[in-house]
């Protein structure tokens, strides 16, 4: 879902009197959009349709049942977004695959947040222009009230740089890799920062609890504590996307999906490839992110 908020922000640049719905699986997608003024409802689809085939099919009805003035399939190679692209009724309908050829041209088009927005450029002949971040937007209360909290995590004055250790399958990095992370970056940087770890919704620390960590299941609160930070660093992960999304410099940890199509982008944002990278190397990375 944040990886949706560029195109849904360049949508309310071109048609900023219109109202977006937002076809999804889960049920992030109202948190997301809590604050976008464009948007409309959201759209539903259980991800478990055998338990819940009442909502699943209502999903479906309001989709075929509905006119829209535009429909864009922010994700080809979806099948169900596809399905919906083809079964709901609109004069103009973006399926992100026919607009393929013509948007190779940008070098970044693979992003997941780029290629709709391309898409969506190729199909009504839009000029380039800079594609914008990924963001949550939160509320003055919001950052009001994480600033707060960030500042009850802060032992001293020092600004924080908050870890996040958990990912899922193959993108996990194991407790051993963090300690040698964690001890080489408490080495180069605890002088000047405190060193913080997020916790994810399943509680998993891979310090075992040991480092001073913060846990919430409220991603716009934990949001709102990553905006006042120096630095999120994490695998590649949702709360690593959020953290870009709240406005924090965010430094992904690749090592088996693709950076071409989910890397931060924006800002100081960037990847680190841990594959072809030392330790070392990884830290000169982290000081030219504080230093640009």
């Amino acid at each position: 879902m944040l990886l949706v908020t560029p195109l849904v922000q360049e949508l309310e640049r071109d048609f900023p009197n219109a109202k977006i719905d937002v076809f999804a699986k889960g049920v992030l997608v109202d948190i997301v959009f809590e604050n976008y003024s464009n948007f409309g409802t959201s759209i539903k689809l259980s991800r478990k349709p055998a338990k819940d085939f009442l909502g699943y099919l209502k999903a479906w009805t309001k989709i075929v049942t509905s006119k829209y003035d535009l429909i864009i399939n922010v994700d080809p190679g979806s099948k169900s977004g596809t399905i919906a692209t083809k079964l709901a009724k609109s004069k103009y309908k973006v399926f992100g695959t026919a607009e393929l050829k013509a948007i190779t041209q940008f070098s970044d088009y693979r992003h997941m947040a780029k290629y709709p927005v391309y898409a969506y450029w190729s199909y009504f002949k839009i000029p380039t222009r800079e594609i914008s971040p990924l963001q949550l937007r939160l509320s003055t209360a919001e950052q009001e009230k994480g600033l707060k909290t960030y500042k009850s995590l802060q032992e001293s004055n020092k600004p924080l740089i908050c870890l996040f250790t958990y990912a899922t399958g193959q993108k996990i990095y194991d407790s051993s890799w963090w300690n040698t992370f964690y001890e080489a970056l408490s080495n180069r940087f605890s002088a000047e920062y405190e060193i913080i770890e997020i916790l994810p919704v399943e509680n998993i620390s891979q310090f075992n609890h040991k480092l001073k960590h913060f846990y919430s299941k409220d991603v716009r609160e934990i949001a709102a504590i990553l905006n006042h930070a120096a630095l999120f660093i994490g695998a590649d992960s949702g709360m690593m996307h959020l953290a870009v999304s709240s406005g924090v410099p965010t430094l992904g940890l690749f090592k088996v999906t693709l950076p071409e199509k989910y890397t931060p982008y924006g800002g100081k944002s960037d990847y680190i490839n841990t594959n072809d990278k030392s330790v070392d190397q990884m830290m000169a990375q982290i000081e030219n992110t504080f230093s640009n």
